[in-house]
């Protein structure tokens, strides 16, 4: 995945997810079988990760500058379209480490392009931790997702599995791809950047505010998959604040280039079963 750019198509193939569409394509680990359901708003927008100083032999980003120069205007909404897009994708790329999110607050993770990511992951308005490491991934759902009637022919084949991690690697686990998919799309964004969707018409909009920040949109037009838009920061650093896709009908919104996190510690084996004897997520799907 390293070293690939990620069109906003790609990024939006969260909706694999979110929507319940297939053909996420290159998403880093397995395939839709369509299944998903969409993610339902359980709780606040949580806080994914713990902040902490990153390890010293992992990058070491500076950092969002959050003082007055930080919204100083850059004039990026003076570039043309494709421009802004290269200069959008310049800037996150540079970032190190970027939180990807959803509007609901449903999904909520902090990843790096070294492919650590750690957050909250909702499905069938339950939430899971999910901690990522490297090609590594632990999955918990929430206490009260096993109580539910869903969880009955889960826990009817691995017993085992309640109030554990589902462990393994996305390619092995549709639970754990699932999941994963917001840590992959930040991890390609942070490695190469986002550019637009082969074959689109480019065009920009007027300057507008979007999750408080003054932003200019950037238009990506296909016949083939309507409009998509990038809003792009024209204060500060021009960095990409949200992807939004007509033909998905969702949005992911991208903040805190460049804070430094540290994902919680891998869970002791003990702790864990391994993800490919769980069929999490689909036992009540139909």
């Amino acid at each position: 995945m390293a070293g690939k750019k990620t069109t906003l198509a790609a990024a939006l193939c969260v909706g694999v997810v979110l929507g319940g569409i297939a053909g996420c394509g290159d998403g880093g680990g397995g395939e839709s079988d369509g299944k998903g359901t969409r993610a339902v708003k359980e709780k606040g927008r949580p806080d994914a990760g713990d902040g902490a100083t990153p390890p010293a032999d992992r990058d070491k980003p500076a950092g969002e500058d959050s003082s007055a120069k930080n919204r100083t205007p850059s004039g990026v909404e003076k570039l043309s379209a494709e421009e802004i897009v290269k200069k959008s994708g310049e800037a996150l790329a540079s970032a190190g480490t970027v939180r990807v999110s959803t509007p609901d607050g449903g999904n909520d993770m902090r990843v790096d392009r070294t492919g650590d990511c750690t957050g909250t992951f909702t499905q069938e308005k339950y939430s899971s931790q999910l901690i990522k490491k490297g090609d590594k991934v632990w999955l918990k759902p929430e206490d009260a997702y096993w109580n539910d009637p869903a969880a009955k022919p889960v826990l009817a084949k691995t017993p085992q599995a309640r109030g554990k991690y589902l462990h393994g690697t996305s390619d092995k686990s549709m639970a754990l791809f699932f999941a994963s998919v917001f840590c992959t799309v930040g991890e390609q964004m942070l490695s190469g950047g986002i550019e637009g969707e082969k074959g689109a018409q480019l065009s920009k909009g007027a300057v507008t505010t979007v999750e408080g920040r003054k932003v200019v949109p950037v238009y990506a037009d296909s016949a083939e998959k309507g409009r998509s838009t990038t809003l792009v920061a024209t204060e500060g650093r021009p960095y990409p604040v949200k992807l939004e896709s007509a033909e998905q009908k969702e949005a992911i919104l991208l903040s805190d280039f460049g804070k430094p996190f540290t994902p919680p510690a891998s869970p002791p084996a003990g702790d864990t079963v391994d993800a490919t004897e769980v069929e999490l997520f689909d036992a009540g799907s139909g």
